[in-house]
């Protein structure tokens, strides 16, 4: 059950995240039910970002479990279908990857 979360700069437009979403679920094979996505936008005034660029900040919190040839590829694959959305370069996305050990996530009133 991956959370992502995509920090990106206020702007007029808004990307169809449920688009995303299924696209994502369609590329990596993961249930569409399964995914989470949230978006967080930021004024700029309310950062700093040192390079100037208009970059899109992911963070993929994902279960250590899985294999990590699969962790590369799920990264690889959100940030190219992100910029897509989101209309920014390719390869201009940084994702980082927090990985959740087993048995420290509280889903359903359960530890998996």
């Amino acid at each position: 059950m991956p959370c992502i979360v995509i920090r990106a700069k206020k702007t007029d437009t808004m990307p169809d995240i449920s688009g995303l979403a299924h696209e994502i679920s369609e590329k990596t094979g993961i249930s569409i039910e399964r995914i989470n996505i949230i978006v967080d936008y930021f004024d700029i005034s309310e950062a700093f970002i040192g390079s100037n660029k208009d970059y899109l900040f992911i963070t993929l919190w994902i279960s250590e479990t899985n294999e990590q040839s699969f962790i590369r590829f799920l990264a690889q694959t959100i940030a190219a279908t992100a910029e897509k959305y989101f209309g920014k370069e390719a390869n201009s996305t940084a994702v980082m990857c927090n990985l959740i050990r087993e048995g420290y996530m509280l889903l359903n009133n359960h530890f998996r």
